[in-house]
C-alpha cells in the first residue's frame, strides 16, 4: 500500500542526472543520500523499475503554497 502523500520518485538515467546536476551546478558528491532499502525504492523495484546503486533519484514534491519542487538523492548500499 502506498501512502497517498508519498512524493513521486523517479530513477534518472546517467544522462538525465548529468543534465539536471549541470543545470543546478551541483556534483553527485553534494547530494543527500537515500538507502537502497527505502520503502519507496522497494515499491519501485516491485513495479519492475531498476534501482541500481549509485543512481540519482529525483523526488518531486507538491505543495499548495510553493507549487512543485524537486529534491535529488543518491542511493547508497544498505
Amino acid at each position: 500500500m502506498q501512502w497517498k502523500h508519498t512524493p513521486l520518485h523517479e530513477v534518472l538515467t546517467d544522462l538525465q542526472s548529468k543534465r539536471e546536476l549541470t543545470k543546478l551546478k551541483l556534483s553527485e558528491s553534494e547530494l543527500a543520500l537515500i538507502s537502497y532499502s527505502d520503502a519507496e525504492l522497494a515499491r519501485l523495484r516491485n513495479d519492475g523499475v531498476q534501482t541500481p546503486l549509485g543512481a540519482v533519484v529525483k523526488i518531486t514534491r507538491h505543495s499548495k503554497s510553493a507549487g512543485e519542487g524537486f529534491v535529488y538523492l543518491r542511493k547508497i548500499i544498505p
